[in-house]
């Protein structure tokens, strides 16, 4: 899956806000409620920031899930703690590991519902 393939996923089925809140990181999309919360970020990070080998740079979506989720989450391919956000509320999503936006589309409707 595309990381654009996401976001429209994310404006079509929950009228998500799109904006770009960092200066630096131009590439970082934020995923917001219409009341202005974030219910996921979709940033491109080195893959040692991720506890992987290399600098190459992955696509990620951080979204929130209950930390039992999270503990069992983690432990399965293409997840990993939060990346820049609290590791034990937030998740993140390899976007290369997932053929289409279903693979995720509980995770992102439990995050639209955790956040509002």
């Amino acid at each position: 899956m595309t990381r654009d393939e996401l976001i429209e996923y994310c404006q079509n089925e929950y009228n998500a806000v799109v904006d770009r809140p960092f200066k630096h990181y131009q590439n970082y999309v934020a995923l917001r409620h219409q009341n202005g919360k974030w219910f996921g970020i979709v940033m491109n990070v080195p893959a040692n920031k991720l506890g992987l080998p290399g600098t190459n740079e992955l696509d990620i979506v951080d979204l929130k899930v209950e930390p039992e989720l999270n503990s069992i989450l983690q432990k399965q391919a293409g997840f990993s703690p939060g990346y820049h956000m609290s590791k034990e509320h937030w998740l993140s999503a390899r976007l290369d590991k997932f053929s289409t936006v279903a693979d995720l589309a509980d995770l992102i409707a439990g995050s639209f519902a955790a956040t509002r």
